[in-house]
């Protein structure tokens, strides 16, 4: 199973991404917290992709409906015939119990055999390497087992169920994708415009080639109460850090002007500090909203790096662990091209169950 521990809030994920089912267990979700599913199904959906013009040319053919079925902990509101026809549980509103949530989502898309020919071999790139030396064959899993990302729909559960109670206290958590392969993406996926058009057509050159891109995702989150957090490893930076870097294929992240800020001088990087509506505010914000681990009441604004999907059907040297030999590897099937577009409802999940768990802990006197 894999954790996420926080001060309040804990969760856990089991499954592989072939196996039948991606299992959740929540805990630390206030009593009476009402839950709107229908909201909470679409932004599972997001997983599929953001919806704009470049997803379609970086996201793999796998679909899984991602229905959530909750098997413990929460209790179903009655709602008019009207509403339960949006959503497949037949109900649209759920309230918390107090009980540990325990839910899942079944696994229906899956094509084992795509992987039967390399399954001794270690696919560059990916986390074979670790799971078998760690695990031995039992780690080398039809696609990658419990480190795919399939198994992200599950922290999109309880991410998106704490987003919800973010945005009922005014605080909104958006991610979306910066860039692709280095390229800078028009922000309205206007799907007109000349960069988008370029982006597209090296997306597809990519895609003929076999490989595959990486790229950067912003978050920004806004409505965030001052004084959230604290000094060394108890600040907001470490616990968002720990967050984004448990995401497969995240090897990164900045906040504020970040690594950009690292080339500059101190006079052109410090965020200086003015009076408005009797708060201190800056006017630039290259703190990214924490000062000293600190929230300062700014938007918090950090970036998220993403490698380039390890699975590729370009010919790669590897070993044969079956046999210890170098061997040649080709990584066929369906895989993105690109993971920014996809995993933006995973980093929004994340920030959103960091900032509730350190609002809570605040809340709680610790």
């Amino acid at each position: 199973m894999i954790y996420y521990d926080g001060r309040i809030i804990k969760l856990g994920v089991l499954g592989e991404s072939h196996g039948d089912r991606v299992s959740i267990e929540i805990c630390g979700i206030q009593t009476e917290t009402e839950i709107d599913l229908a909201e909470l199904n679409l932004f599972m959906q997001r997983r599929h992709g953001d919806g704009s013009y470049i997803s379609e040319f970086c996201s793999t053919k796998r679909r899984e409906p991602d229905v959530i079925v909750f098997d413990k902990g929460v209790s179903y509101k009655t709602v008019s015939d009207s509403d339960k026809s949006s959503f497949s549980d037949k109900e649209r509103k759920a309230v918390i119990t107090g009980d540990k949530i325990k839910a899942h989502i079944e696994n229906t898309d899956i094509i084992t055999k795509d992987y039967d020919s390399i399954n001794t071999k270690l696919r560059p790139g990916h986390a074979d390497l670790g799971a078998y030396l760690k695990y031995g064959m039992n780690g080398l899993k039809p696609g990658g087992g419990a480190f795919s990302g399939r198994m992200t729909a599950g922290i999109c559960v309880a991410g998106g169920i704490a987003r919800q109670i973010l945005a009922s206290r005014g605080i909104e958590v958006t991610a979306y994708a910066e860039s692709i392969g280095g390229i800078k993406i028009d922000s309205e996926y206007s799907g007109n415009s000349d960069t988008n058009d370029s982006l597209a057509e090296y997306i597809q050159k990519i895609k003929d080639k076999g490989d595959s891109l990486g790229g950067t995702v912003r978050c920004i989150i806004k409505g965030m109460p001052e004084g959230i957090g604290g000094e060394y490893f108890e600040g907001l930076e470490s616990s968002l850090a720990y967050a984004m870097l448990g995401i497969p294929s995240v090897k990164g992240i900045d906040f504020g002007s970040g690594v950009q800020g690292s080339a500059l001088t101190g006079s052109q990087n410090n965020d200086e500090y003015f009076v408005e509506n009797k708060k201190i505010v800056t006017h630039k914000n290259d703190q990214g909203g924490i000062s000293g681990g600190i929230s300062t009441g700014m938007d918090i604004c950090f970036r998220v790096y993403f490698k380039p999907i390890p699975s590729i059907r370009i010919l790669q040297r590897t070993v044969d662990v079956s046999t210890m030999e170098e061997a040649e590897i080709t990584v066929q099937g369906r895989h993105d091209i690109c993971i920014v577009t996809r995993v933006l409802p995973v980093v929004e999940s994340l920030a959103s169950l960091v900032i509730l768990d350190r609002i809570m802990e605040t809340q709680n006197g610790r």
